[in-house]
């Protein structure tokens, strides 16, 4: 019998089946079942399997003779060109061997290897069909390396994937925080997804029409409480004021300031500062508009209680933390800074206008000495 199919170009998880069977080929392979090599009878699900059979991440246990010198499994052909996937053995014995199935594995064959270069022929192993997430990522307005928020994009990768109809995002606090997902460009082996608003901490899970579901994947989302609140802000509060922008920043050029000619006039002043750093709302009040712009990107206005004037934010990386119509408190997490729209670098564009408000027949006037004013109380 011949060895396990090449790999494809750039898969790097079969470098050392290819490099074994590169050497042994099917007449080694003879030879070392002959000389007492390893042999393969029975492969059982021990643990997170799927209705009595094995999926990815499943504990099984390989039974034959002459195993305990087993030091790999492999996981070699199958559907959708889901090929060569090495799991590493362990807790072997003469007669059996267990191994963690990856994540990506799908029906095919397996075989066993010996830290000495014996592999055993080939047996037939059968995966539940049921989707499986092995793993994800976040593309796009990311909170930070492994770790997303509402509204990020999440490239999610496993197995059977094409057929799933639903992904769903369970919170750690009750079916409160559980949030449904929107899902894009589906394949086999992957799709993409938006996390819902309101989504926390939790697991993953994508379903399929039938009902079928892939096992829990953990998905690590910022919440609004964990960045931390100035000291000297009370939360909820709607009088006094605090500087938006909570980390390192400068005021631009002259370019940046009130009243600069673009074309169209410049209502704000530009304050810039690395993408993702937290804004707060300066001063507590009423949404009066949140939402996006092809100019102004991800927005929010605020109605302040306190003076009567409205307080704009534009530019966020990601859609606000409020809607239209909630009451924000004084030194809120309103979003980050971003460069969402027509914008170059990241920054907070900052508009204040008089009553009656925003494009309801107020004006705006220049926030920089307002801004300053608070940037010295910070």
């Amino acid at each position: 019998m011949s060895g396990p199919p090449r790999r494809r170009r750039g898969r790097a998880t079969a470098v050392a089946v290819l490099g074994a069977l590169a050497v042994l080929g099917a007449g080694a392979q003879g030879a070392a079942a002959a000389a007492g090599g390893p042999v393969v009878t029975d492969v059982d699900c021990v643990r997170k399997c799927a209705d009595g059979q094995p999926r990815g991440g499943s504990l099984v246990q390989v039974r034959g003779r002459n195993l305990a010198d087993v030091s790999r499994v492999y996981f070699t052909g199958g559907e959708r060109r889901v090929v060569d996937l090495p799991g590493k053995a362990g807790a072997a014995s003469a007669k059996s061997v267990r191994v963690r199935v990856p994540w990506e594995t799908v029906s095919g064959e397996l075989s066993v290897g010996t830290s000495s270069g014996s592999i055993s022929r080939t047996t037939t192993i059968e995966i539940a069909p049921i989707p499986v997430v092995s793993g994800w990522r976040c593309v796009r307005s990311c909170a930070s390396e492994g770790e997303a928020r509402p509204g990020s994009l999440l490239f999610v990768r496993g197995v059977r994937l094409g057929d799933v109809r639903s992904a769903k995002l369970y919170g750690g606090r009750g079916r409160s925080d559980n949030r449904s997902a929107r899902l894009g460009r589906q394949r086999f082996g992957s799709f993409r997804m938006r996390v819902p608003k309101g989504a926390r901490t939790g697991s993953l899970i994508a379903s399929e029409a039938d009902g079928d579901r892939s096992p829990r994947r953990r998905v690590r989302i910022e919440s609004p409480e964990e960045v931390p609140v100035p000291a000297d802000v009370a939360p909820g509060a709607v009088t006094g004021a605090v500087f938006p922008i909570r980390g390192e920043h400068d005021y631009g050029n002259s370019g940046s300031g009130f009243g600069n000619a673009r074309g169209r006039p410049h209502n704000g002043h530009d304050v810039f500062a690395a993408c993702g750093t937290p804004l707060v709302a300066a001063v507590g009040g009423k949404v009066r508009y949140a939402g996006y712009h092809s100019a102004a990107g991800h927005y929010i206005v605020i109605d302040g209680a306190e003076p009567d004037q409205d307080y704009v934010y534009m530019h966020l990386q990601s859609p606000p933390s409020y809607a239209t119509g909630d009451t924000v408190g004084t030194g809120a997490r309103i979003g980050l800074v971003g460069e969402s729209g027509n914008a170059q670098g990241c920054h907070l564009h900052f508009e204040l206008w008089s009553a009656p408000g925003w494009y309801e027949g107020g004006r705006p006037f220049d926030p920089l000495p307002q801004l300053k004013a608070w940037d010295s109380d910070t």
